[in-house]
């Protein structure tokens, strides 16, 4: 029979010998094969009885990605000389820990998008567009989808806006199935050299119709609403396709083996609009006798509120200096959009080597966003911070170390330059949110402690269409005080104009 003590021995030599395994350990993990091997540190298996200050620690080593670093400096040398005459940059203090408000140096830079929902408020017919670009945490028109349904309910319209004709992941209003012919193409990501013109539409991506064996280029895709997402995007009464060939092009739209609509698209780049059926299930097939390039397509309604999202899967956000400016200009400008939204940053965390790497990184983010806002200053522009994300640090999953200086550097350049910016850092709790989404009930967030569950994206969404409302009801303010002050101004030249009338007159009576 075993004695207390013997058990009590063994459990202090093995506790002996694990802690002198950790301290003849080497820091650093090994490789082998595909696999990591390594062990825990003093600091790691004691905690605070080691060390007393563990909050920016690390055991976990930062992998290189010579590719980020290339793009930070390709960007700097890219945007220069098409920011001619640019603005100096203005100082901005630190924010308050958990800003959850969108912050910006004049709430009047929003004048484009809240002066486009006004007139929208009283002429029906007339229209509001939003263009939100971003990573992955986008797909499926997560975010995007709260946002453009809260406005759809007050102001109007249908349709959830412009898409890829082969998206890698479908909207959650329309199902797109049974493709043929078609090719997807991306400026973003590993990208094919074949076209050097970098015409790539407003998407960031094209849709390639492949020739067949008979030599014709031609494509098909089926088109099936689906029965879960916001009722008002999937009751789309029109469709309209932005492509380019070098011979005219035939689009057909088909109900079964039936022709419900043809649209003949003549060469060149046109966007053009589409006749759709009422039925849940469609498809549309093109034709042409030379090589089609289809830049997009958007189910929507004639007047009302819209919103597009746009999300590229590992993009950084330094995508846009390589595009072709003059078809992306003209892009924007036919759309006529009135906000922007850019969010980027979460794929650079993970390879962020010190605050001054974070620091050029936030800089090169920024001359992107400079560089939209030159290039289209039609539009009010919002730049959304990365979410919290974590990773496993020795026993328990922390978040990244460098999210929080590059969260305070992305929003110090982006305020400078007149962008305006929202901490979706710190409206997911700050440091360690990333964790709390993961083990909510039900869960906010999955388990690579990156992405949102649909339930999580729906509460950023939500959140956002908040923030929204009240920087409108700021602007409102504003606008509302500064009327006010015009028309006290008015009032008093008229009266003292009349006071001066009558004192004149009075003086040419005693005479």
């Amino acid at each position: 029979m075993n004695k207390p003590a013997h058990l009590f021995l063994f459990l202090f030599a093995l506790g002996g010998i694990m802690l002198g395994l950790s301290f003849l350990s080497p820091k650093e993990k090994w490789q082998v094969g595909p696999f990591e091997i390594g062990y825990y540190t003093p600091d790691e298996l004691l905690g605070t009885l080691w060390s007393d200050d563990d909050s920016t620690k690390s055991s976990v080593p930062v992998p290189e990605n010579t590719a980020l670093d290339a793009l930070i400096e390709a960007t700097g040398s890219a945007v220069a000389p098409l920011l001619s005459g640019a603005s100096k940059l203005l100082p901005v203090k630190k924010v308050a820990v958990l800003d959850t408000a969108i912050q910006l140096v004049d709430v009047k830079l929003f004048a484009p998008f809240f002066d486009a929902l006004a007139r929208l408020a009283k002429d029906p017919n007339s229209r509001v567009r939003v263009l939100h670009f971003g990573d992955s945490q986008l797909e499926g028109d997560r975010i995007t989808m709260q946002l453009r349904d809260a406005y759809q309910r007050n102001y109007g319209g249908t349709g959830f806006g412009y898409v890829a004709l082969q998206p890698l992941v479908a909207p959650s209003s329309l199902a797109f199935e049974n493709e043929e012919g078609l090719a997807r193409k991306t400026v973003f990501g590993r990208r094919d050299t074949a076209f050097a013109d970098m015409k790539y539409g407003h998407l960031g991506s094209f849709t390639l119709v492949e020739p067949n064996d008979s030599g014709q280029f031609a494509g098909r895709i089926t088109f099936k609403k689906r029965n879960w997402g916001y009722s008002r995007a999937r009751n789309f009464t029109t469709a309209k396709m932005h492509l380019e060939g070098a011979s005219p092009s035939v689009v057909q739209i088909r109900v079964a083996d039936s022709i419900f609509s043809t649209r003949i698209f003549p060469a060149g780049e046109w966007t053009l609009a589409l006749a759709l059926p009422s039925e849940d299930e469609f498809s549309m097939r093109i034709s042409s006798e030379e090589q089609i390039r289809v830049y997009g397509i958007s189910f929507e309604s004639p007047f009302g509120f819209h919103a597009d999202n746009v999300a590229m899967r590992g993009a950084s956000g330094m995508i846009f200096t390589k595009m072709n400016a003059p078809q992306f200009k003209a892009s924007l400008e036919r759309e006529a959009y009135d906000l922007i939204l850019l969010q980027f940053g979460g794929n650079a965390v993970p390879y962020l080597k010190d605050e001054a790497h974070a620091g050029r990184f936030a800089r090169a983010l920024a001359r992107q966003a400079e560089y939209m806002k030159r290039l289209y200053p039609q539009a009010a522009f919002l730049f959304i911070g990365p979410s919290d994300m974590a990773r496993k640090d020795g026993l328990e999953f922390k978040s990244y170390p460098l999210l929080e200086e590059l969260t305070l550097q992305l929003r110090n350049e982006m305020l400078a330059r007149g962008v305006a910016f929202w901490d979706l850092y710190d409206v997911m709790g700050g440091s360690g949110s990333m964790v709390d989404w993961v083990n909510s009930e039900p869960a906010l967030a999955v388990s690579d402690y990156i992405h949102f569950t649909p339930k999580g994206a729906s509460k950023v969404g939500s959140s956002l269409v908040g923030a929204l409302d009240v920087l409108q009801a700021q602007y409102d303010a504003v606008i509302a005080a500064e009327r006010a002050e015009a028309q006290r101004l008015s009032d008093s030249l008229e009266l003292h104009k009349q006071m001066n009338q009558g004192t004149g007159a009075a003086t040419g009576s005693t005479e």
